[in-house]
């Protein structure tokens, strides 16, 4: 769940193209490695890549993306040129009922598929706004605050969006972030968390996330 909302009566924790009140904060749209970004069950292949559109047109509806028909479940994978601070990101969905409900966002995980979804405990989930209830506020206005220990050097991010608010199909037509960054190349944090001592036992998982039947092709 979310851990901050405003009073606006929109309910889920979000603001409103706040700026968080820190100076350093900026748009990290230029840190996105877009050749790498990626998705699963996605209608059209490498949509995804199109709806992190520059500010000014957040709230324009195309280019989307969508998912399948009759399927509106959707895993977005997104990598950093570098690692970043997060401090929020902004979802935002179709009309009709094609929004996502809700984002399950993991940070550092190039593995998760429809297999492990559901059972991961993801860093945070998001109930996101319903855009069809609060049109006069543009849902590209929308931030949702992220848990500043859960998201301080991140070098990708993976979102899981189970269903829609119409439930046939999901249409998500932007996302940003907004953060600070690290000044650091996604190498040099790997080679960090890989000096830390870590149990005998310990095991990853060694599944690629396009190695699924479900990547649309």
């Amino acid at each position: 769940m979310n851990d901050w909302a405003c009073n606006c009566g929109m309910g889920g924790g979000h603001s409103h193209d706040s700026s968080l009140d820190d100076e350093s904060t900026t748009n990290l749209r230029s840190y996105i490695d877009m050749s790498s970004v990626h998705a699963l069950n996605e209608s059209e292949a490498g949509s995804c890549k199109l709806v992190f559109k520059d500010y000014k047109s957040r709230n324009q509806p195309l280019p989307n993306m969508k998912s399948n028909e009759d399927d509106p479940e959707l895993i977005l994978h997104v990598p950093f040129t570098q690692a970043v601070k997060v401090q929020s990101v902004c979802i935002s969905g179709g009309l009709g009922g094609k929004a996502p409900t809700e984002a399950k966002v993991w940070v550092d995980r190039d593995d998760i598929d429809f297999s492990n979804a559901e059972d991961l405990p993801p860093a945070q989930t998001l109930s996101l706004v319903d855009p069809d209830q609060h049109l006069q506020f543009g849902a590209g206005s929308l931030d949702y605050p992220l848990r500043a220990s859960k998201f301080q050097a991140a070098s990708s991010l993976t979102f899981f969006f189970p269903d829609s608010f119409g439930g046939d199909r999901t249409v998500i037509t932007y996302v940003g972030f907004k953060g600070i960054a690290m000044n650091m190349r996604r190498g040099v944090v790997d080679a960090v968390y890989e000096a830390r001592p870590v149990p005998k036992d310990h095991k990853v998982k060694d599944e690629g996330f396009g190695s699924g039947a479900d990547l649309a092709s």
